[in-house]
Formats: structure tokens, C-alpha cells, sequence
């Protein structure tokens, strides 16, 4: 039987390569006893392999149960003394290894058999640099922009991230998007939100909250209203828009406006480009 290919490194190759990148920058970035123990929390936390009581009281251990469970709870101060320098390299780690097992598990149930262990890459020359990668999946476009503004938006309300919540895209509103139908991604299987956009959150909520709730019917509907490629970029910009949870760990998610919203756009190369504050009536 030919070898599997994951359907990142097919429909998303640049953003899968500096995925990649992104978990060979671990072993530079952190100690390896570390890296290790948030490795296999994060996998136990989120049920990827059974669960057992750490040895002893660790800070990494704790922080790195909650990160996964609820970023808003977390304790940096335990951190100080463990980690020192490697504080905030640390943090950065914890949102590629939640992340990155998260859209494994999803991806997984999605396209069964073809997520399989990723090659072994060279470290970046500036570790845990996000910008690339975030930026590479921000540069995708097979999903409509007011579909991937409701995931954006349903993922900025689960991790609570200010900054997230106040901003609006350009694009979303110019296709229809308006803050009555905002309104609706949490209690979206009760909306009028499209079929597709209700798949494209049940999607998101498997993602941020627990991968295993993603059903085989769900799945099924999934690939009836989506392309391989539009799946896969859903799943890329969920791990994207959850890299709020460092800046929620860090308290550094402040908005850029003091009352009401700001409208923002992609620029070609993928960055964010804030623009002028949006009165909300």
C-alpha cells in the first residue's frame, strides 16, 4: 500500500513545512526534562494516551494541565523559579504542543490513517518564531472570509482573549457579517447560521475544547459540504487563532481600543493590519 500523505503537507504545504519547523525549534528552545513532561501532560490531558499522577508537585506539570483544560486559569508566578530565561519560550511551546496534538486528534478523525509522524527538521535560526506560520495559514483562501471570521470569533470567546473579541474584519463584513450573526457562534446549532457554518464550528469546538467529541455523522457532513483543502485550512486557522493563548497566559491581550471594536485586514503576505475603531449600535 502506497505511504499516506498528511492532507497539510497536500492542501497547505508552506504551513505544514513551518509546522514542522516549529516542533524542531522545541528541542532548542526548552531543557529536555521539560519538554518531555509538557509533552506527556498535554497528550494525557487531552486524552491522547491514559492518564496517571505525575510523581511529585511540579509547576510545569500544573501549568501545563490548564493551559490545555482553560488558558484564563493559569499561574505563571510558579514558573519563575522553574524555568527562569526559559519562561517565555516555554509558554510559546505550550501552544505548538497543545495545538499541534489538537488539529492531530481532529485531523485525524477527519482523514483517518493519513496524520502519521512528521519528519524530523532543522531548528529555525530564531526558535518559536510564530509570525511564518501563522502568517502562511492566514494567506488561505478556499473558505469564504464570514465562515472564517465565525471560527475566529467562536475561538476568541472560548480562550476569552480581549484583543480577539474586539476586532472585525474587513472582508467578513463586507460579505454579509454583522454583529447580529456574530452574535449566534455560541449557541450556533441552535442559530440560523448556514449548515456549512454550523460544521465549520462543531469543526472549531472539537479543536479548542475535547477532539474526541468530533462524531462520525459530523465527519460525514463535513465532507459533503467542504473540499479536502477547505477542511484542512478550517483546522489550520483554528491552531492559528489559538495562538491567543499565550498572549491570554501573559495578561498581554489587552484591545486596541478603549470601547468598541476595531475593523482589520489581511494584507498579501498574511500579517494583520489594524484599521479605524467601529462604533457598535
Amino acid at each position: 500500500m502506497a505511504a499516506m500523505t498528511d492532507p497539510r503537507a497536500v492542501h497547505a504545504p508552506e504551513a505544514y513545512d513551518l509546522l514542522c519547523e516549529l516542533e524542531a525549534d522545541l528541542d532548542v528552545a526548552l531543557p529536555a526534562d521539560v519538554l518531555a513532561i509538557a509533552r506527556k501532560r498535554v497528550a494525557m490531558t487531552l486524552g491522547a494516551v491514559p492518564w496517571e499522577a505525575p510523581d511529585e508537585d511540579d509547576a510545569v506539570v500544573d501549568f501545563a494541565e490548564q493551559f490545555v483544560i482553560d488558558c484564563t486559569g493559569v499561574d505563571l508566578a510558579p514558573l519563575v523559579p522553574r524555568l527562569g530565561e526559559a519562561l517565555v519560550p516555554f509558554v510559546k511551546a505550550m501552544w505548538v504542543l497543545d495545538l499541534g496534538l489538537r488539529t492531530d486528534l481532529v485531523l485525524g478523525r477527519l482523514f483517518p490513517d493519513q496524520v502519521t509522524a512528521r519528519a524530523v527538521r532543522p531548528a529555525a535560526a530564531e526558535p518559536l518564531t510564530f509570525d511564518p506560520f501563522l502568517c502562511a495559514v492566514a494567506r488561505l483562501d478556499q473558505v469564504d472570509p464570514l465562515t472564517t471570521e465565525l471560527v475566529r470569533l467562536r475561538v476568541a470567546r472560548h480562550h476569552n482573549c480581549r484583543l480577539c473579541k474586539s476586532l472585525r474584519t474587513r472582508a467578513a463584513m463586507a460579505a454579509g457579517g454583522a454583529e447580529a450573526l456574530y452574535e449566534q457562534v455560541e449557541s450556533f446549532e441552535s442559530s440560523d447560521l448556514s449548515a456549512e457554518q454550523k460544521v465549520a464550528l462543531r469543526i472549531t469546538e472539537s479543536v479548542i475544547i475535547r477532539p474526541e467529541s468530533l462524531d462520525p455523522a459530523t465527519v460525514a457532513e463535513a465532507h459533503e459540504r467542504f473540499t479536502d483543502a477547505q477542511l484542512v485550512e478550517v483546522v489550520l486557522d483554528i491552531m492559528r487563532n489559538s495562538a491567543n493563548k499565550v498572549a491570554v497566559a501573559f495578561g498581554a491581550d489587552a484591545p486596541n481600543v478603549s470601547e468598541g471594536l476595531q475593523v482589520y485586514d489581511i494584507a498579501a503576505d498574511g500579517t494583520m493590519v489594524f484599521g479605524e475603531p467601529l462604533a457598535v449600535s
